[in-house]
C-alpha cells in the first residue's frame, strides 16, 4: 500500500522522478545508511563468475522500509584477484523499479573493503572521500557516492552476518542524465578538441590533486565520457584506489606516464589555452577551505589519516600557488614539469604539445 501511494504521487507529478540511488543518498558526507544484502556468500567468496540472486533491504531517506530483489555479480580485474571480498555490481529489476515509480537506472557499483581489517576500512573511507572532494571541485560533472554500513547475510545461513563500510556509486547513465547529457560508450582515441576545454582541465586538475595517474582519455581507462547537447565532451573520473590520496599498499606508480611513486603528481591533461588553465586553477583555489573542511570534519577516518591527507593537499595548493605566481612560463609547461616529454600510452603527441616547446 505504501509503495502504491508513492507511485500515485509520482504519476500525478507531485513527487519528482527518483532512482533507487536517490532513496539512499545523503548530502552529508559522514552520514551512513544501514543496508543488508542477502546473497550466497560461499559463491561470492569462491569468486563465482555468474550473476547470483539476492535481496537488499534498507530504510530510505523518507523513513520507508525498502526490500528489493537484486542480481549480484563480481566486477573489476585487479581488486578481484587481490581482495578476499571482491568488488560487486548490483543489478536491480527494471520491472520492480518501475512498479515502485522509480526511474530505469538499475546498475550500481559497490565498493567494499579489500580485507576485513582497519587498514582496509581506512583505504575505503579515503577513496570515498576522494569522490566527495571531486563533487566539490567539479560540481558540473561527478559521480555521486553513498557511504553504507553494509551487512552481508548468507542466503544459505552457513555464515554469520558481518558488517563493514562500503559505498555505492551512481549509475553512469543516471550521472549523465543529471548533467543534461548522455554517456558516450565508444570514445576511444577521440581528438582533444572534442572535449570542452574547461571540463577536460577540471578533470585533469583533480587527478593531479589526488596524485592519480591510473587513467587515460585516449584508452578510456577509469573515466566516463558525457556528451552534451552541443556535442562537446566532459570526462568524469572514477576509481581512485591507485592514487596518492588513498595510498593503497597494493598500488604501483604508472611509470609509462613518468610517475615515480604513487605520491608523485604528474599532470596528464591535454594542452589547453593558458586562460583556461588559469581559470580552472583559480576555481580550485577558491575551494581550498571547503576541501580542507571536508577532510577535517570527516571523523569516521582517524585523525592520523586525516592529517596525512591535509598535508598532501596542502602541498598541492602550495605548489599551485608558486606556479600561478610565475607568469613568465605557461602554466601547462609548469604542470607537466619533468614529464613534459612523456606522452601517455595511447595518446597523440600533438595533444600534449605546448607552443612554448619545440
Amino acid at each position: 500500500m505504501r509503495n502504491a501511494f508513492f507511485l500515485l504521487l509520482f504519476c500525478t507529478g507531485l513527487l519528482p522522478a527518483q532512482s533507487v540511488f536517490d532513496l539512499l543518498y545523503e548530502d552529508a558526507p559522514a552520514r551512513t545508511v544501514a543496508v543488508m544484502i542477502t546473497i550466497p556468500l560461499d559463491s561470492i567468496d569462491a569468486h563465482t563468475p555468474n550473476e547470483l540472486p539476492g535481496t537488499i533491504a534498507f530504510t530510505d531517506t523518507a523513513g520507508r522500509d525498502q526490500h528489493l530483489g537484486v542480481e549480484v555479480s563480481l566486477r573489476g580485474k585487479f581488486r578481484r584477484t587481490r581482495c578476499s571480498t571482491p568488488p560487486l555490481k548490483l543489478n536491480f529489476s527494471k520491472k520492480e523499479l518501475a512498479g515502485m515509480g522509480l526511474v530505469k537506472h538499475d546498475k550500481y557499483k559497490l565498493v567494499n573493503g579489500c580485507y576485513a581489517d582497519s587498514t582496509a576500512s581506512d583505504l575505503l573511507l579515503k577513496e570515498y572521500l576522494a569522490y566527495r572532494a571531486y563533487a566539490i571541485l567539479s560540481p558540473n560533472a561527478h559521480f555521486r557516492v553513498q557511504l553504507l554500513e553494509l551487512t552481508y547475510r548468507d542466503a544459505a545461513g552457513n555464515q554469520p552476518d558481518r558488517t563493514e563500510y562500503a559505498f555505492l556509486i551512481e549509475d553512469p547513465d543516471e550521472m549523465a542524465d543529471r548533467f543534461g547529457g548522455k554517456e558516450l560508450d565508444d570514445a576511444d582515441g577521440l581528438e582533444a578538441d572534442r572535449y570542452d576545454p574547461a571540463a577536460e582541465a577540471t578533470h585533469a586538475f583533480f587527478q593531479y590533486l589526488i596524485g592519480n595517474a591510473d587513467w587515460s582519455l585516449a584508452l578510456q581507462r577509469n573515466v566516463k565520457i558525457v556528451e552534451r547537447p552541443d556535442g562537446k565532451l566532459t570526462p568524469v573520473a572514477y576509481d581512485f584506489d591507485f592514487s596518492g590520496w588513498v595510498g593503497a599498499p597494493y598500488a604501483s606508480p604508472n611509470r609509462q606516464s613518468g610517475q615515480q611513486s604513487i605520491y608523485h603528481r604528474v599532470y596528464l591533461g591535454y594542452h589547453q589555452n593558458e586562460r583556461v588553465l588559469r581559470d580552472v586553477s583559480q576555481e580550485f583555489r577558491s575551494h581550498r577551505r571547503e576541501l580542507m573542511r571536508l577532510i577535517q570534519d570527516f571523523e569516521l577516518l582517524n585523525k592520523r589519516e586525516r592529517n596525512q591527507l591535509l598535508r598532501y593537499v596542502t602541498l598541492y595548493y602550495d605548489s599551485l600557488a608558486v606556479m600561478t605566481a610565475n607568469t613568465g612560463t605557461l602554466l601547462y609547461d609548469q604542470l607537466r614539469g619533468e614529464t613534459a616529454a612523456v606522452i601517455p600510452p595511447g595518446a597523440k603527441p600533438q595533444h600534449f604539445r605546448s607552443p612554448a616547446r619545440r
